[in-house]
C-alpha cells in the first residue's frame, strides 16, 4: 500500500479516500473480492484441489481462504464447487 500511492503520485489518505470513492471499498477488501471470484472461476472451471487454488490466488493459509471464502460466498469452497462447477452440470445432464 504504501508503494502503491507513491506510484499514483499522492499521499496515502488522497489514494484511499479515491479509491473507495471508486469502488466503494478500501483496497484490502476490494483484493479480497477480486481473489474471491478468480477463485469461484477456478472451483467452478477446474478440479483442481482448494488448496491449490487459495495458494494460486493469493492466500498461504488455507483456512484463511476457505473462511473468507464462506464468509464472502455464504458457503464453503468444496460445496460451491458441488452446486456450481463443470462436475455438477454434468451429473444434471
Amino acid at each position: 500500500m504504501a508503494d502503491l500511492h507513491d506510484v499514483a503520485g499522492m499521499t496515502e489518505r488522497t489514494l484511499l479516500r479515491r479509491f473507495k470513492a471508486a469502488t466503494h471499498h478500501r483496497p484490502n477488501e476490494y483484493l479480497q473480492l477480486v481473489r474471491i471470484a478468480k477463485a469461484r472461476e477456478l472451483l467452478e472451471r477446474t478440479l483442481l484441489p482448494v488448496d491449490r487454488i487459495a495458494w494460486d490466488i493469493g492466500y498461504s493459509d488455507p483456512a484463511a481462504f476457505r473462511k473468507t471464502f464462506q464468509k464472502l460466498v455464504g458457503i464453503h469452497p468444496a460445496e460451491y464447487r458441488m452446486r456450481f462447477g463443470t462436475a455438477a452440470l454434468e451429473r444434471q445432464d
